[in-house]
């Protein structure tokens, strides 16, 4: 959740447990809300650490605070939507901002969400979003994922 204001944690948390209790039938699966000071210990624990879409540069900027957690990330599921891929990528298109930015890295990927979608109900420049990305520090591959569509990558 740290892509969101605190605030409304508890709410998304409920919300997001809801939705995996009727879409993971038959899975007994265990979830905790990630906590700012418990982050590492909870990622060493966990099998698979979600991170979910808000504010892809709040996401950065805390993920960044706690590096320690990618250290326990080996033999681990890491899934990320809009903003957490935004996160795990190496570059990213802010689409909040409208600006190239830098993930975190885990992914050597350029990453564009809600490619080609009405996100946020707001005429929007794709063509020029991806050109931009593109153009913007290394060459790495570019993903635009449109909504609903997902990649996985294995290291």
């Amino acid at each position: 959740m740290f892509a969101r204001l605190q605030s409304v944690w508890g709410k998304t948390f409920a919300e997001d447990k809801e939705f995996f209790a009727n879409n993971l039938l038959g899975i007994n699966i265990e979830l905790q809300l990630a906590g700012l000071d418990t982050f590492d210990k909870q990622v060493a624990w966990a099998d698979v650490i979600y991170l979910r879409g808000g504010s892809s540069e709040e996401l950065v900027k805390s993920l960044r605070q706690h590096s320690n957690w990618v250290q326990y990330l080996d033999g681990k599921t890491v899934a990320g939507t809009s903003a957490g891929a935004d996160a795990l990528s190496a570059y990213y298109f802010g689409l909040d901002s409208l600006e190239t930015r830098d993930g975190i890295g885990l992914v050597p990927v350029k990453t564009i969400p809600h490619f080609k979608s009405d996100y946020h109900g707001w005429e929007f420049d794709w063509d020029k979003a991806e050109a931009q990305l593109k153009a913007y520090k290394e060459d790495l591959p570019l993903v635009t994922l449109q909504e609903g569509e997902f990649r996985v990558f294995e290291q």
